[in-house]
């Protein structure tokens, strides 16, 4: 499963799910040779299944292949319930699911969805129709955000008895102090620093951070640094803008543990022009690092604008002025970090996550 939250989510509940009340398998694809695996040296130890031609990239023969291993590894297993992630993993496996005809529940989880800001009009309206056809055949869909569930119930993707949100929790870090993770990835002590984490994608819009950093004034600039983790296929584009404009940012690609980039940073920079919730806004909770962040999708499920974050319209100048006013108010920074640590604490952890699933689980099984 390539880094991100929604592998790490997987991560952590399959852990999570232990005999002998639950025996739980998890089926995953493989990642692409430029991803990190964050099953990588885990995967000896736990129940998982890889298939090797289940890739995101869309593959006639792979996925028709990838239907057919599926089906054949459920029937193998003959679960009480298929839980599904993702899109093509989601369709594919509760087709495969359903296609057996045998008692199983049938779950899905939404992290986010491809409603806009992914495909063009045709495209989505397919996805919709998808959607709803199979949504006939599922017993549970899960949300990651009310936003998302009410997004999906617009477009009449699942009858309204058959939903639940359950927000994705983060795993406790290593703490650390901001000295301390600055001095290991070499950030100076006193810049103000803003992080970015994500996949280099039109969805994530890289550009528009990078953008907005070069609007700001030249001597708080000067006196900043940002670091753009991640990788895809915009970073060519980003780090040619970034050298043409002479701006001090740093791409230090994937990274397995970003709790340095977190810990390091006075800021965490969201430009998405589509979210489900951001698990990473809470994840920078963790380290009382407040999260700026365009106001999409499920945001602001985590974000109280100007209590424990700042929400921003997506364009450069707006997010220039908000990066401007908090570098220069760092007791504003502090207080919103406090906040956001709070949040994350209270609402988004990984027992609460895992409690809300079991609870699922036990339901489904127990009224089918």
């Amino acid at each position: 499963m390539n880094l991100g939250g929604v592998a790490v989510l997987l991560s952590d509940l399959h852990k999570s799910l232990m005999a002998p009340e639950f025996s739980h398998t998890l089926i995953t694809g493989v990642c692409a040779k430029n991803e990190i695996d964050v099953l990588n040296g885990i995967a000896e130890d736990l129940n998982i299944i890889q298939i090797k031609t289940m890739g995101r990239a869309p593959n006639l023969l792979g996925d028709i292949l990838t239907f057919l291993n599926l089906r054949k590894v459920i029937k193998h297993l003959s679960p009480d319930i298929v839980h599904t992630h993702t899109s093509k993993a989601g369709v594919l496996g509760r087709i495969a699911a359903i296609s057996l005809r045998k008692n199983i529940s049938i779950v899905h989880t939404y992290h986010g969805h491809h409603l806009y800001g992914y495909f063009s009009r045709f495209i989505v309206k397919i996805i919709v129709l998808i959607e709803r056809l199979i949504s006939l055949k599922t017993d549970l869909l899960v949300a990651d955000s009310t936003q998302v569930m009410d997004d999906l119930k617009k477009v009449k993707v699942g009858s309204k008895n058959i939903w639940k949100v359950i927000p994705p929790g983060i795993r406790s870090f290593k703490i650390m102090s901001q000295g301390d993770a600055r001095r290991e990835i070499n950030v100076d002590e006193n810049a103000f620093t803003i992080c970015w984490i994500g996949r280099f994608a039109e969805i994530k819009n890289p550009m528009l951070a990078l953008t907005s950093y070069n609007q700001l004034p030249s001597k708080i600039r000067s006196s900043s640094k940002m670091i753009m983790v991640g990788e895809g296929s915009l970073m060519p584009e980003c780090k040619e803008y970034s050298e043409k404009n002479k701006l001090n940012v740093v791409f230090p690609g994937w990274k397995s543990d970003i709790e340095p980039y977190l810990a390091a940073a006075n800021i965490l920079l969201i430009t998405s022009t589509n979210e489900g919730f951001g698990m990473v806004i809470a994840e920078a909770g963790f380290f009382a690092v407040p999260s700026l962040s365009t106001d999409v999708g499920g945001v602001r499920e985590f974000i109280e604008d100007g209590v424990n974050g700042i929400l921003t319209q997506a364009n450069p100048i707006d997010i220039a002025l908000h990066i401007t006013t908090l570098s220069s108010n760092m007791n504003k920074v502090s207080q919103l970090g406090k906040m956001a640590r709070k949040t994350t604490l209270e609402k988004f952890t990984v027992k609460t996550f895992v409690s809300e699933h079991k609870k699922a689980y036990c339901k489904l099984v127990n009224d089918f």
